[in-house]
């Protein structure tokens, strides 16, 4: 039985909420929190297996909740946000930079027909959040493992006491393709916002994210680091102090000439963007000149795309088990001989500094 708290003031929302959920067998409400506070009061009394959590709401804000909760009793969280179209989605992300695990955005529709559609929805992101760490989300970050701020010291003060394997670039890539799911965006922000503005290799990033919520996630990245990040487009050209984000509309892939290609999603499902449409694409146009990096996600996706990068003799990164909220694509990745080397999100930073120094051809 998956234990769920309910963290929302409005008590409309309330009443949508316990209504797509109070039927599910595996599913038990054990508690609608109105505000902030009481959110962490009952987190601490009732110990949920998963908490949705509002983000404004009064007396404390969501965000200043999922900061406690997760500091005092790590809890698996998912933030339901109203602001997909709305500048203040920030708010949202910088909560899965806390600890939360998912975004999503708040049922509508429910009276248009779209119940059914949307209670499926809800009840597959829940029984997905299940399978989650909390603790592993928070356990690399600054706060709890000391990483020296790019622009406070020189690359060469920083450790490079790094596993390297025979697929170790000798000359400056081309490019770096990067592929999460789960628990990814956190990694993500923190290992790009190590780099500098001038960071000399493009970057592209495949994230599967709830469906109108990855234009905002590149706007929030764009806000929290010195690189330049914008949404991907057909025609778009990666270049060095850029980072390209794959839209949640299509799937992105290369030209022959490494200019990115938008392919609208079949009929038959999967997650959009793919992760290895993303590595098998750039396995075909930058070969052994791109480097590949998996992080935490569920399911398989990017791993058979990331096997035919290392075919290719590009260098390819695993996030490490022990900080991945959910080891699952690396897992995959990594038992198909596809991972170069697992490291931690610090270290992947850490790498990916190194790889910076290079020489060019």
């Amino acid at each position: 039985m998956i234990r769920l708290l309910i963290a929302e003031d409005s008590t409309t929302v309330q009443r949508v909420l316990r209504s797509l959920l109070e039927d599910e067998p595996n599913i038990e409400v054990v508690g609608v929190a109105d505000n902030g506070e009481m959110a962490v009061e009952m987190c601490r009394e009732l110990r949920p297996d998963i908490v949705t959590m509002d983000i404004f709401m009064p007396k404390m804000t969501g965000l200043e909740a999922t900061r406690q909760i997760m500091s005092e009793c790590p809890t698996r969280i998912v933030i339901i946000s109203s602001m997909v179209k709305s500048k203040d989605t920030n708010y949202s992300f910088e909560a899965m930079r806390a600890g939360a695990v998912e975004v999503i955005e708040k049922p509508t529709g429910i009276l248009s027909g779209k119940y059914q559609e949307i209670k499926k929805d809800l009840v597959r992101i829940i029984k997905n959040t299940i399978r989650t760490r909390p603790d592993a989300q928070l356990s690399w970050l600054p706060s709890k493992t000391p990483i020296i701020p790019w622009e406070n010291n020189s690359i060469d003060e920083r450790s490079s006491q790094i596993p390297q394997d025979s697929n170790y670039p000798l000359v400056l890539p081309e490019l770096i393709c990067i592929g999460g799911s789960t628990g990814a965006p956190t990694v993500i922000v923190e290992i790009l916002s190590q780099l500098p503005a001038d960071y000399p290799i493009p970057i592209v990033v495949a994230q599967h994210i709830s469906k109108g919520f990855a234009q905002k996630m590149s706007e929030w990245l764009n806000s929290s680091m010195p690189l330049n990040v914008q949404m991907a487009h057909s025609q778009s050209v990666p270049v060095p102090g850029n980072v390209l984000v794959c839209p949640d509309h299509s799937h992105a892939t290369f030209s022959s000439k490494g200019i990115i290609k938008l392919v609208p999603p079949t009929e038959q499902g999967g997650h959009v963007p793919s992760i290895d449409r993303l590595f098998k694409g750039a396995a075909e146009a930058y070969g052994e000149t791109a480097v590949g990096v998996i992080l935490s996600g569920m399911g398989k996706d990017g791993a058979d795309g990331l096997l035919q990068l290392r075919k290719q003799k590009a260098y390819t990164i695993g996030q490490s088990e022990e900080t991945s909220v959910v080891y699952g694509m690396n897992r995959v990745a990594a038992e198909l001989g596809a991972v170069s080397v697992e490291l931690s999100p610090i270290e992947i930073a850490d790498q990916l500094l190194e790889i910076g120094k290079l020489p060019k051809k």
